[in-house]
């Protein structure tokens, strides 16, 4: 009897020692196969391009590669993967599914108020990370030193936050 439960806890160890295999293969294969989210894909090459235009000088009203404002910089970067964004930061946040700041995931636009620091949206960025569990995120956008990332601890940003929605779902 000691024997057979010797025998028996030597196969279980072995066992335990493989990776758990399944009719596609071991579950580290199966993930590693998966498909990428589209949307994410899409998400990923967004910032990609947003990213690439990092030291691009600020121009009030300008939507081009050479120079860009903050809603002319997120309407022609979501305009490069099929999405047409209103020309302004106070009509892009009608653009898309409005998200609370503890749902922000990267490529989110993200809505400031404006210098005038009234109750109006004034400035757009587009999330690249958030920490949900702590109310806090990364953005970028064209803001007077050209396009660059932000954090939304930043004191001018911290006090101006006013929403945020999702376009890419």
């Amino acid at each position: 009897m000691v024997m057979m439960l010797m025998a028996f806890t030597a196969i279980q160890a072995q066992r335990l020692a493989k990776p758990t295999e399944t009719h596609r293969g071991t579950i580290e294969q199966q993930m590693a196969n998966a498909p990428i989210n589209e949307n994410q894909k899409k998400v990923d090459a967004l910032l990609k391009l947003a990213f690439s235009f990092r030291g691009t000088p600020y121009v009030y009203g300008a939507s081009r590669p050479g120079a860009f404002d903050c809603s002319g910089f997120t309407s022609y970067v979501f305009r490069q993967f099929g999405y047409s964004l209103d020309r302004t930061s106070r009509g892009q946040v009608n653009n898309g599914r409005s998200v609370s700041r503890s749902e922000l995931k990267p490529g989110d636009l993200v809505f400031f108020n404006g210098r005038a620091r009234g109750n109006r949206i004034g400035h757009v960025g587009i999330v690249t990370e958030a920490d949900n569990a702590g109310g806090t995120f990364k953005f970028i956008h064209a803001a007077s030193r050209g396009v660059r990332e932000s954090h939304s601890t930043e004191s001018y940003y911290l006090v101006r936050y006013m929403g945020a929605c999702r376009v890419i779902e």
